[in-house]
């Protein structure tokens, strides 16, 4: 067994017989297996760990108009994306799209990112530390930035992946004293615009570690999910190369109440692929209603009272 702690959530990571046999031991928020061979599976599910992505990746058809992609939404988001419109109109906020991505304008960017990013728990500053790296691909990104008078209110960073015709909202941040979920909203509805200007097929929401509660919270998930983008496994898109997981939540100390977990549905399953059902389940020390997660890529919604 090894144990390592990243961000403050301390994890065993052991093998499927150590998993199988494994006593709880103090100081411990997660226990897991990595890579679990699929003739494991059963014993690891009754054992109380979910098979899972490592990451997932959230995707969406950019559509034919923002008519026919509003239409795949509830009413009540449909309703939230208008307000978020009216909004920066409202405010006069303007919309510009910088293609390519150019040194002002992702740096007039890192101004809101490295503010948002020290306010959270544990934030990790990707986008400062790819810097040199996204500046040097620049023909490759774009931003929509929001500007009202001279000030900035909220950006985008976009990279174009070519290669799976998806565009790919890498980054976004907004100003503390903006309606951020509107503003946001707002420049989610321009990076679709510019994309099916390009011609690109697909928008991606990024890619998020399948246990919500750490580094993401289960609110983003719930999030993306209104937005009626589906999670794919990370590696099928070439995001990110982790394998599969099988992960036991011990405690909540280091993370969210609830956090959610996003996980397979294996019954009838011998080989995962990109299209294999994904379950969720809430992680709590107290009664949670499952309906707010609900999403329509779900099989099941369910809760794992600790303790």
């Amino acid at each position: 067994m090894d144990v390592e702690t990243t961000h403050g959530l301390t994890t065993a990571l052991v093998t499927v017989d150590e998993a199988l046999t494994f006593s709880p031991h103090d100081g411990l928020d997660v226990v897991r297996v990595v890579d679990p061979p699929a003739a494991a599976w059963p014993a690891l599910q009754r054992a109380g760990f979910a098979v899972h992505p490592s990451w997932v990746t959230w995707i969406a058809p950019v559509g034919a108009s923002e008519e026919s992609y509003l239409s795949r939404l509830s009413g009540k988001e449909r309703r939230s994306v208008r307000a978020g419109q009216r909004f920066v109109a409202s405010e006069g906020i303007a919309l510009k799209v910088a293609s390519p991505l150019d040194e002002a304008s992702f740096d007039a960017f890192l101004t809101l990112y490295d503010a948002q990013i020290s306010s959270m728990r544990h934030g990790v500053p990707y986008a400062r530390m790819e810097r040199s790296e996204i500046l040097a691909a620049g023909a490759d990104y774009f931003a929509v930035l929001a500007y009202s008078s001279s000030a900035l209110q909220g950006a985008c960073v976009c990279r174009l992946r070519r290669d799976i015709s998806t565009v790919v909202i890498r980054f976004a941040s907004t100003a503390p004293s903006s309606r951020q979920q509107r503003l946001v909203r707002a420049m989610y509805m321009q990076v679709f615009q510019t994309a099916r200007e390009m011609g690109f097929n697909d928008i991606s929401l990024g890619s998020d570690p399948a246990l919500y509660g750490h580094m993401a919270k289960p609110g983003l998930f719930a999030f993306k999910s209104a937005l009626r983008f589906t999670p794919v496994p990370a590696r099928f898109l070439g995001t990110m190369d982790d394998p599969d997981e099988a992960t036991k939540v011990l405690r909540l100390d280091a993370l969210t109440d609830p956090s959610l977990l996003l996980s397979y549905q294996l019954e009838g399953v011998e080989v995962i692929t990109q299209h294999t059902p994904l379950r969720a389940d809430l992680i709590t020390d107290t009664a949670v209603d499952p309906a707010q997660y609900d999403a329509p890529f779900l099989t099941d919604v369910g809760v794992h009272l600790l303790g």
